[in-house]
């Protein structure tokens, strides 16, 4: 193995999945924007990459791409595809840690944050699949959050089995991202194969579930 890629730290891999459709509240999606930003250019205790992609009616887009610093602002238009934008995160996730195991780099198991009102209007069955497989196979830990108390729970439920939905309390957006950093630094200090679990403490505060 080349030496520079033996001494390089393993990398993260982190996808924020976040609702545009028109049910969203306006004032809450540019709070998020404030708060990606911010995310965006402060530092981090592990090696880091991430995107954020935001859904409607169409194709998901990918409002931030791993290796970018630009973060675009989201505008709600028509009915969300929550089902579509899932699955092409996973899809984007697994090519991107198959693409540095193949270049010989240590990748820790792939994160998806999906946050929504959970309204869609396509099918979650095949999502739902693909996370289950994903986590049992252990590819992926996603963790979906609501943000706002009127959510269409069927949806998000479809995605979440088996873990609380957590609701990010009204103006606690800054206490979501604590938490990210907080997970991150956490995941830092174990090594790529040691997984890492999330508990019901992590969330006081600034959630609930």
């Amino acid at each position: 193995m080349d030496e520079k890629l033996e001494n390089k730290a393993p990398c993260l891999l982190i996808s924020f999945v976040v609702d545009n459709g028109p049910s969203m509240d306006g004032a809450r999606l540019s709070a998020l924007m404030d708060a990606f930003r911010t995310f965006a250019e402060g530092e981090k205790p592990v090696r880091l990459e991430w995107e954020l992609l935001s859904f409607d009616a169409f194709a998901p887009a990918v409002n931030k791409s791993f290796g970018s610093a630009d973060i675009s602002p989201v505008t709600a238009k028509r009915f969300p595809l929550l089902g579509r934008a899932v699955l092409t995160a996973a899809d984007r996730l697994c090519a991107r840690a198959k693409a540095l195991r193949d270049g010989g780099e240590q990748v820790y198991r792939p994160w998806m944050f999906v946050l929504s009102d959970g309204f869609t209007v396509d099918d979650m069955a095949q999502a739902a699949q693909r996370l289950d497989a994903m986590e049992k196979g252990g590819e992926l830990l996603y963790l979906p959050f609501k943000l706002t108390p009127k959510l269409v729970t069927e949806r998000l439920q479809c995605l979440d089995r088996n873990k609380h939905i957590v609701e990010i309390s009204a103006g606690q957006i800054d206490g979501f991202f604590a938490f990210v950093q907080r997970m991150i630094e956490r995941r830092g200090a174990l090594s790529p194969d040691v997984g890492i679990k999330f508990a019901k403490t992590d969330f006081e505060g600034w959630a609930v579930l």
